[in-house]
């Protein structure tokens, strides 16, 4: 905890990764991001901030997400992600394929700070857990806050919902829904990385 440095972003990406490459230059099953939720807060007494960005449309969603990712993602402080070797592997994907952002890309790799870890060392452990340290686990048993009711509750639910409301047959009302939906899942990916980094800085005073 003492590692972190304000500004504090915490950050998650939802992706899809379909069989048969959908644009030029990638790869099949590669994982593509089309959502990112990031809460911000500038101080210690600041109140988080949220941003988000959800692709719209069937072109390649990676362009215009790095564009909305580098408008809100400033240039100092920790980057707080849950399982860094997933959200730095998507960075590192986009600077491959859109090397005029491989600086930069770099700059925000070398901030991130990986929230999974003290839970995979058994620095904190709750029997609620399972057995688990996933996000899903970790959160309702350190908080008492989860998913439950949510439409979409996992990644690979979002995944396969943005496929259907985005390049599927669905009705208007339809796709509204499912993108509220996605919105609402992914922003409680960091929001509730916040609530467990409020609640580890209890347990460490």
């Amino acid at each position: 905890m003492n590692t972190l440095q304000y500004p504090l972003y915490y950050l998650d990406f939802e992706t899809i990764g379909p069989a048969v490459p959908m644009f030029d230059g990638t790869r099949p099953y590669q994982d593509l991001p089309f959502q990112f939720s990031l809460h911000a807060i500038k101080g210690k007494e600041a109140n988080p901030e949220h941003f988000s960005f959800l692709a719209s449309g069937t072109n390649d969603t990676r362009p215009a997400l790095l564009i909305e990712l580098k408008k809100v993602l400033g240039d100092t402080g920790s980057i707080i992600v849950y399982n860094q070797g997933f959200e730095e592997g998507i960075l590192k994907e986009l600077a491959k394929a859109f090397p005029e952002y491989e600086s930069w890309v770099q700059q925000v790799c070398d901030r991130l700070v990986d929230l999974l870890a003290p839970f995979r060392k058994f620095h904190y452990y709750h029997p609620l857990q399972r057995g688990s340290a996933s996000l899903k686990s970790v959160l309702p048993a350190l908080t008492g806050k989860g998913y439950e009711g949510m439409d979409i509750a996992d990644g690979q639910e979002a995944s396969i919902a943005f496929q259907a409301v985005t390049y599927g047959d669905v009705s208007e009302e339809e796709r509204n829904k499912v993108r509220a939906d996605l919105e609402r899942y992914c922003a409680l990916d960091t929001e509730g990385m916040i609530w467990i980094v409020e609640k580890l800085n209890e347990l460490c005073v």
